[in-house]
């Protein structure tokens, strides 16, 4: 690209409502990634330089870090996304934090009970809330101001959310009767070797709308009425384990160089799925 084309360009990014600026500046930032999990040793900081518009970044003030982890997703911050931290700004209930706790780093909401007491919360309900008085060395190291994604990426349950919604407009109501489910439950459980098979029933039946979307605490309840005294009756823990790499994308998705199993087993889940889907007539 030209000077005279990238001036045309910014021109017409302008008159469209944009505000372009150019990377023109050279900045530090913390080639260490702040856990948006549970907290996570930082060890020995390692420094790396980054371009940024000029005036970006308060030298003295500011910096910025990678985030690590899922559990701020809620807050639209994902794995790989850079923060940038204001050690300075004052910190108010619903601000996003990072944090030093015990030697640790995390990356957090702050918030303040009615009690008075500072919690430290995620923003994922995989992940639970701390205080800051459960660590005993803590203090807030800044404030997130802003974040920059380099890759922008949607996770694939974001848009399965949207699609099964969009899915059950167009087909209207499911017809799948509880009788009916009941009875490939029933006739399914005789195969379930070990617990963590109810994901491809759960993974089936979640696609039928069944079951609403990942809702596993549903899907226990249903199957502990069926049958009872099933050996190896399906938990939270163990149906969450199994969403991961093409488990977690729709079963027609699933393959075995990305499955949390291979060979034999993998392809009994997919048969579990497949047979699940077949009988309930989805």
């Amino acid at each position: 690209m030209t000077e005279q084309e990238l001036i045309e360009l910014l021109k017409s990014l302008e008159e469209h409502g944009w505000e372009p600026r150019l990377c023109d500046t050279e900045y530090t930032y913390y080639d260490t990634p702040i856990a948006c999990g549970a907290p996570t040793p930082i060890g020995d900081i390692i420094t790396e330089t980054t371009m940024m518009p000029e005036g970006y970044l308060k030298k003295l003030e500011e910096f910025l870090i990678r985030a690590k982890g899922d559990s701020m997703e809620g807050a639209s911050i994902f794995d790989g996304d850079m923060v940038k931290i204001n050690t300075k700004a004052q910190v108010y209930d619903g601000d996003i934090v990072a944090v030093w706790a015990d030697g640790d780093y995390t990356l957090k909401t702050y918030c303040v009970d009615k009690e008075g007491m500072p919690w430290l919360v995620p923003q994922n309900p995989a992940y639970e809330a701390f205080t800051l008085e459960d660590r005993q060395d803590v203090r807030v190291v800044g404030k997130a101001l802003e974040v920059l994604h380099p890759n922008p990426h949607v996770s694939y349950r974001s848009c399965e959310k949207y699609i099964s919604e969009a899915k059950a407009k167009r087909k209207g109501p499911t017809e799948i009767s509880p009788l009916q489910v009941a009875k490939v439950i029933r006739e399914i459980a005789p195969q379930i070797t070990v617990a963590r098979q109810w994901y491809a029933v759960f993974k089936a039946m979640m696609e039928a709308d069944v079951v609403k979307l990942w809702d596993y605490d549903a899907f226990c309840i249903l199957i502990k009425e069926e049958v009872p005294h099933h050996h190896h009756l399906p938990t939270r823990l163990e149906l969450q384990r199994m969403a991961i790499g093409s488990f977690a994308k729709s079963i027609v998705l699933w393959t075995e160089n990305d499955a949390p199993v291979r060979g034999k087993r993998f392809d009994t889940y997919k048969k579990l799925a497949r047979q699940t889907k077949a009988m309930l007539g989805d």
